[in-house]
């Protein structure tokens, strides 16, 4: 009895130290990819949170990680469409990225994979709607300028292409989840419609923290809040994606109105019968770790290759999703 215990011991250790092997050191960045894909899938957006990381600093997204996961944050590329729909992975393919970083110990190099996964929908499940831009940042537009982009709808494709990717087009479409964020995540939930006081205090306390720290040590006081920075961190971004138009097209809105001739609005209903719907893209995800020791890490993702079912059955490929260079 006396060699019992010490043996349960060391067999537990045994079994946790496996474990530990096969979901961290052993691990797959493509295992990482689908279990990623399957958080969103879920609409489970604090675990989809929790997937974000990058292996150069600590550092989240900028307005935090959730910024990729909601219409609000204006972030491009966006998973917003994706978050609590239904929609297909296909098998996942890995490459390595060099990224140049060195360790002491071999074990503690930083790694890097591109995982490309195969994205489709199904028509009689969920099927995103791709919105002109004026109505995607809540602006009306002319029957006339309706059509146009139902002939055209590859045309300047590119600007806020995700953000334009919508489940519809009725009143709190693009509402972000209500969900009670945890303490520790305060910080990567500070552009979310609906989060919870006790985390935007908790983000307001540490983001007053830093900028006292930071006063200190450079003589500089900032009095900016964390949802003012939050705000002009995306202005730049789009004002990087969208161009010239940046400083109507900043946040995406609920959709605007198509007035015909006597400038009425067109019923909901037959506009959603003529809008281009996304049937298919690979999804490229930059997929890290730390080093061997650590787990995988969403870092940044894309979009390539879209296709569009047109509301006459055709398939259309986008070729003007990504600005031009």
């Amino acid at each position: 009895m006396r060699l019992a215990y010490p043996l349960l011991l060391l067999v537990l250790m045994a079994i946790v130290a496996s474990t530990w092997m096969s979901s961290n050191v052993l691990s797959d960045p493509e295992i990482e990819a689908i279990a990623f894909l399957d958080d969103v899938r879920q609409g489970d957006i604090v675990k989809a949170v929790r997937q974000f990381g990058s292996n150069a600093c600590r550092c989240p997204a900028k307005g935090g990680w959730v910024s990729y996961l909601i219409y609000k944050s204006g972030q491009e590329q966006n998973l917003a469409f994706m978050l609590g729909h239904p929609f297909e992975a296909g098998k996942p393919k890995d490459s390595p990225i060099q990224n140049g970083k060195e360790a002491v110990i071999p074990w503690q190099k930083p790694e890097d994979f591109a995982v490309d996964v195969p994205i489709s929908f199904k028509k009689e499940q969920y099927m995103p709607y791709f919105l002109p831009l004026k109505m995607a940042y809540g602006k009306d537009m002319t029957e006339e300028e309706f059509n146009h982009f139902v002939e055209n709808p590859d045309e300047d494709s590119w600007k806020g292409f995700t953000l334009r990717l919508r489940p519809g087009i009725a009143k709190n479409s693009i509402q972000a989840p209500v969900v009670d964020v945890p303490k520790e995540l305060a910080l990567q939930f500070v552009s979310l419609t609906g989060e919870t006081e006790q985390a935007k205090l908790a983000a307001s306390a540490i983001k007053k923290s830093q900028a006292e720290s930071a006063s200190i040590a450079h003589g500089t006081a900032d009095d900016t809040t964390p949802e003012e920075s939050s705000i002009e961190l995306q202005s730049d971004d789009l004002k990087k994606a969208l161009g010239d138009q940046a400083t109507e097209y900043l946040i995406p809105q609920e959709a605007g109105h198509v007035l015909n001739a006597q400038h009425q609005a067109i019923p909901e209903e037959q506009i959603l019968k003529r809008l281009p719907q996304l049937q298919s893209a690979q999804l490229r995800l930059h997929v890290v770790r730390r080093g061997k020791l650590q787990r995988w890490t969403i870092y940044h993702f894309g979009f390539m290759y879209p296709k569009l079912l047109l509301s006459d059955g055709k398939i259309l490929p986008l070729i003007h999703d990504q600005r031009p260079h």
